[in-house]
């Protein structure tokens, strides 16, 4: 993940203002920006299955030869988008913990990024469940699965850390585990059904479970 841990929560580097606020790739008129916006575009409406060089070619206008230019396989195609959706969760986690305020109020900033309430995370939230299926068949995205899910759970216990210092370790790590549990759940639901579980109902869920929390 592009977030990085630098000793100290809060030292973070500033957040990418030139990321779309769609949460897409930026389009660069048939270059690799437009081909990767094609890619993501093709996973959100027919998923892997639906993924190959000649139809991502189609979506982004350009030859097939421009596609295999940058992205020779699908395997590198579905790399990319991968890799794009942790860039965007990623940026999202930067801004909330650039955000000021005691460490309590950066702990419910994080959490809120997670769930992915703003419609312009559900790419990213759609994409994030794709690359867990296939981390099923695909040991490297398992891997990096993995990586990216235990940095976050640390964050989570690092924020906990500063705004229930009386915590112990033992429990902190537990509730941390929680924590991002419920995120993640709460974000597949508002991505994926949004009618049971719209975005306002996701962060009243969230911060009802941090009060109690943060209430000791």
């Amino acid at each position: 993940m592009v977030v990085e841990r630098r000793g100290t929560i809060g030292r973070v580097s500033p957040p990418d203002q030139h990321r779309r606020a769609s949460g897409q790739p930026r389009r660069d008129a048939g270059g690799r920006g437009a081909v990767l916006a094609a890619v993501v575009d093709v996973l959100l409406t027919d998923g892997f299955e639906g993924v190959s060089i000649r139809r991502v070619a189609t979506r982004a206008g350009v030859s097939i030869g421009a596609v295999q230019h940058h992205f020779p396989t699908k395997d590198a195609m579905l790399e990319a988008a991968m890799e794009h959706a942790s860039e965007v969760v990623a940026e999202d986690v930067r801004a909330a913990l650039a955000a000021p305020g005691p460490p309590a109020e950066r702990l419910r900033a994080v959490v809120a990024a997670l769930v992915g309430a703003r419609p312009d995370q559900r790419p990213a939230t759609v994409l994030w469940v794709a690359r867990l299926a296939r981390a099923e068949v695909h040991p490297p995205a398992a891997q990096r699965h993995a990586e990216e899910w235990g940095f976050l759970e640390q964050l989570l216990d690092d924020l906990l850390a500063a705004a229930l210092p009386a915590l112990a370790a033992a429990p902190r790590a537990q509730e941390a585990a929680a924590l991002l549990a419920l995120a993640d759940g709460l974000a597949v639901a508002v991505a994926r059904e949004p009618a049971r579980m719209p975005p306002g109902r996701a962060l009243a869920v969230a911060a009802a479970h941090l009060d109690r929390l943060l209430a000791g």
